[in-house]
């Protein structure tokens, strides 16, 4: 009994679906599972133009797909050659894949071209790596957590990639070669290579040319850019910045030796890092738009607070000023940066030469800077709670701990105009714009003596050369309300020293807190303490007295006579408690006789308002004695 045909054509159809499905064969099997698993990774749909078998490889022709979200990128891709570990899905198994003739183009110009990639050992999803492409910097920067962590490789090789890219707001091109990525496990690159790096302005732009050397990254996580969420991330282990050679932004070329990253790490946040610094760039700094501003520095303030790095180095700059004079940095150093607090920078071995003038300086280390309060007023800006012209909150001013400047050398010619062995400060926690205690110490200072100068040191003992040091030590007492200060003095080589100690109370911790609006305040409720100044010879008395003497025609002894007769008559103007006033006059008749020490030494009588003393100094100085109990002591 013959078969109806409806039976024959229905076995037909069966026979041709199954014997197409055989004849696909690998390629078209990887095909369809990569461009069906796209969607799946935030990638949206993909087409690919032609899929082929070849000697044991699956070829894929013409692949076109692109991103999603804000900024999406489109990607084409000539050919993409997979061998080894081809299965039924888009899995692979320690393949070898090659891509040629990739491009990726966003809507606002920005794209990159690839000649071709070679991946080895590749294992994961070939969707994944696909999905990797779509973004503005293809292996540096991820399209999304979901594709860079799709897939894994023993290395991948691309001998030359070139971007157009903004940068500042402008197009910028940067030509890379010679890119290796080494044991590529998920996203985490065990060792990144580029050959070098070009960058220059796009046709019609201006801007700077630089190149780059051989840079190496190790421990790179290129997932962390892309993550958003509440996990902190080691984004880099270290890294280094082969030889750098450009021009700045005044056309003054410059070179840099190398640059070297300690590791840096991520916090979380609600963007991914990617999107904040394409955010960034794309914004022009020289716009004075109030809107433009407010976003600008809010995504500054938000990537400051996000990035921990351990230390940055930089080493062997040589430069130019705008006026094509040299510039010298052997090293920068900048290390424990977190959260808008940094542990130290340090400048070294500086050369700098301007208006005839050649500076060197040896080291400026400033450590212990908490920058915390500016970045929360830069998110209040960014936000509109805080504008241009309103008063500048004092948490937002920078609260730096030490400072210290070494070897510091300024020369005009072969002539030094000055010297510095050593500056130093230290500072205490801060009471609103003011330390709570302030050390400062001087080194090592020369200046020469030139001149009309050199006529009016020369009394003392000074002909050639000044050589001083200075010491500051000051310290706010909250339970006393006290500002003390220790130790004021200033110390002259072969001429003597000044020490002024001395102390201003009244002085509430809130009218500190409130500076400078509450200055006024201040002044008024500020009372003189206890003071004692003291002078300790080194030869500039000595010396006056000698020059003083030949110049009036007298020997020494005389002329000390006649000093202190003028000095007793003096001190009787003023003070009229005789007692006092005889023991004033011995005290300073020994100092004059036998130059070593002389400290003088007031303690106010009650409380005395400083408001008070500057009113009755108007008339003379020495109206104010009687408000003091003083001691006078000699030589001790």
């Amino acid at each position: 009994m013959m078969r109806s045909t409806r039976s024959l054509r229905l076995s037909a159809f069966v026979l041709f679906a199954l014997g197409s499905s055989a004849l696909a064969g690998p390629a078209e099997d990887l095909s369809r599972a990569a461009m069906a698993a796209l969607p799946g990774l935030q990638i949206g749909s993909g087409a690919v133009g032609e899929s082929r078998d070849e000697g044991g490889a699956a070829v894929l022709a013409n692949i076109t797909y692109s991103s999603t979200g804000e900024r999406p990128i489109g990607v084409k891709i000539a050919t993409v050659t997979v061998t080894g570990g081809i299965g039924a899905t888009d899995a692979l198994t320690n393949s070898r894949v090659v891509l040629q003739g990739v491009e990726g183009t966003a809507a606002d110009g920005q794209s990159y071209k690839i000649d071709s990639v070679e991946i080895a050992g590749a294992q994961g999803s070939l969707a994944a790596l696909l999905g990797s492409l779509a973004t503005r910097e293809p292996f540096f920067q991820g399209a999304n957590e979901a594709t860079i962590t799709g897939y894994s490789a023993q290395t991948i090789t691309v001998p030359s990639l070139t971007l157009q890219r903004r940068r500042d707001g402008k197009m910028e091109q940067a030509a890379y070669r010679d890119v290796r990525l080494t044991n590529y496990q998920r996203g985490r690159v065990g060792e990144l290579v580029i050959g070098g790096i070009v960058t220059s302005p796009t046709e019609g732009q201006t801007g700077s040319r630089v190149e780059i050397g051989t840079s190496r990254f190790i421990g790179l996580d290129t997932a962390t850019g892309v993550r958003t969420g509440n996990a902190t991330a080691v984004a880099l282990e270290s890294g280094s910045l082969g030889t750098i050679r450009g021009t700045g932004t005044n056309g003054t070329p410059f070179t840099i030796e190398s640059i070297t990253f300690g590791k840096i790490s991520t916090r979380p946040g609600e963007r991914s890092l990617v999107a904040l610094s394409q955010a960034m760039q794309e914004i022009d700094p020289s716009s004075t738009n109030e809107e433009t501003r407010r976003r600008s520095m809010g995504l500054l303030a938000e990537l400051l607070a996000r990035l921990d790095i351990e230390r940055v180095e930089m080493a062997g700059f040589r430069g130019q000023t705008e006026a094509r004079q040299p510039v010298v940095m052997n090293r920068f150093a900048l290390a424990g940066v977190s959260q808008g607090k940094i542990a130290s920078f340090e400048f070294a071995g500086m050369q700098v030469s301007a208006n005839n003038q050649d500076t060197s300086i040896g080291r400026i280390t400033v450590e212990g800077i908490d920058a915390t309060g500016l970045l929360a007023l830069a998110k209040d800006f960014s936000e509109g709670r805080f504008s241009a012209g309103q008063p500048v909150p004092p948490t937002a001013y920078p609260d730096i701990r030490r400072v210290v400047a070494e070897d510091i050398d300024v020369k005009q010619g072969t002539t030094r105009l000055a010297k510095v062995g050593r500056f130093e400060v230290e500072s205490g926690q801060r009471i609103g714009l003011m330390p709570s205690r302030l050390r400062a110490k001087l080194t090592g200072f020369e200046a020469p003596i030139t001149g009309a100068q050199r006529a009016q040191v020369a009394p003392i003992g000074l002909t050639n050369l000044v050589k001083l040091a200075a010491e500051i030590d000051l310290e706010y007492v909250d339970t006393a309300r006290e500002l003390r200060a220790r130790n004021i003095t200033i110390e002259v080589d072969d001429v003597g020293s000044l020490k002024l100690v001395t102390a201003i109370g009244g002085l509430e911790r809130a009218q500190i807190e409130g500076l400078p609006n509450s200055a006024a305040v201040l002044g008024l409720s500020a009372k003189a303490g206890a003071t004692t100044l003291t002078f300790t010879e080194d030869g500039g008395v000595a010396a006056l007295i000698a020059h003083s003497a030949q110049q009036a025609g007298v020997n020494e002894d005389d002329f000390k006579e006649q000093l202190k007769e003028q000095a007793t008559a003096l001190i009787g103007q003023f003070i009229q408690d005789r007692a006092l006033a005889e023991t004033i006059s011995e005290a300073i008749g020994e100092f004059i006789d036998d130059p070593s020490s002389l400290a003088i030494t007031l303690k106010p009588k009650g409380d005395i308002p400083l408001a008070a003393l500057a009113v009755s100094m108007r008339g003379s100085p020495f109206a104010v004695l009687p408000m003091f109990t003083i001691e006078v002591k000699a030589n001790e």
